[in-house]
């Protein structure tokens, strides 16, 4: 499958462009990934070092919800930090796409 050059130039901005050019060229799908990916690692480090270091406190309090949430919250969090900031943030200028370069206003830019 050759994809090489294909999000080089965007010809509108059409929805399924911004889509592209926010969860590909912005990083988006990656730093999700890289984030989730090791923050449910660190969730399922805690969860076995508790089970096996506290196990009476474990076998008495633990309940199966506890891990899905644990692993759920890190890719909610993903969203809120990197996806919501780019999705505002993001414009297709001249066919090129501008992740991040559009801030409305200057304060904004400057806590970023």
């Amino acid at each position: 499958m050759m994809v090489v050059g294909v999000f080089n130039d965007y010809g509108a901005s059409t929805p399924a462009a911004m889509t592209l050019c926010i969860l590909v060229d912005a990083g988006t799908l990656l730093t999700l990934g890289m984030n989730g990916g090791t923050a449910c690692v660190v969730v399922m480090t805690l969860e076995r070092y508790w089970k096996i270091v506290h196990a009476i406190h474990h076998r008495k309090y633990y309940r199966k919800w506890m891990l899905h949430v644990g692993l759920f919250l890190p890719w909610l969090n993903g969203v809120a930090i990197h996806m919501l900031p780019t999705i505002g943030t993001t414009k297709i200028v001249n066919g090129r796409c501008l992740p991040g370069a559009f801030w409305p206003l200057p304060h904004m830019l400057k806590v970023c």
